[in-house]
């Protein structure tokens, strides 16, 4: 539940944090 509250009022964040771990996975896929 925080992790989509924090996608969706922190976006910035989340994508700074782990912008590069989510661009990995994707790029996985």
């Amino acid at each position: 539940k925080y992790e989509i509250y924090g996608v969706q009022f922190h976006p910035e964040a989340i994508l700074s944090q782990n912008g590069k771990k989510l661009l990995k996975n994707f790029m996985k896929i």
